[in-house]
């Protein structure tokens, strides 16, 4: 490989074009980019503030048989210094799933679920707890917001990384 005169930039010998492809097709094969990687990003990248708290995943675990949902049910907390958020993800049917969760310190926020279909907003009680009865399959994140009336006025308090419902 030479370096092409004044530029920097190196000259690829058409050996060395080859070899580059060759390389290029194995980790297209080996380590793939994801089908769904652009769209997760510009998903997260979404929201209008940067000025929230990011929660982290802190554990995720199957209910054990028999508890409301059974096999397909999990449980997903995250947290920051802010505030927690646990989840319980329950299958409804194939396209469908319920969250219930609380949240921690407790407060009536309102907690919206956005998907690649809409966003889904509640109000938490005065326990933080919420319930999103039918929510539809696949990409979705949690947004916390303070209290008031108008979701386009509140605050985001804290947000979670995307998810896969």
């Amino acid at each position: 490989m030479n370096t092409a005169e004044g530029s920097g930039a190196p000259h690829l010998t058409p050996e060395d074009e080859l070899l580059a492809e060759q390389i290029a097709d194995v980790y297209r094969i080996v380590d793939p980019v994801p089908a769904t990687l652009v769209e997760r990003l510009q998903f997260a990248l979404a929201l209008e503030s940067p000025d929230f708290a990011v929660l982290r995943p802190h554990e995720e675990s199957a209910l054990p048989a028999g508890v409301r949902g059974g096999e397909d049910s999990r449980t997903i907390t995250f947290d920051s210094e802010i505030l927690t958020i646990m989840i319980s993800v329950s299958a409804r049917d194939e396209h469908a799933v319920r969250v219930d969760g609380w949240l921690a310190p407790p407060g009536e926020h309102l907690v919206e679920l956005r998907t690649g279909c809409g966003a889904h907003v509640v109000r938490a009680d005065d326990q933080g707890r919420f319930v999103l009865d039918v929510v539809p399959r696949g990409l979705s994140q949690l947004v916390v917001r303070q209290g008031l009336d108008d979701p386009a006025r509140a605050t985001i308090l804290a947000v979670t990384p995307s998810l896969i419902l």
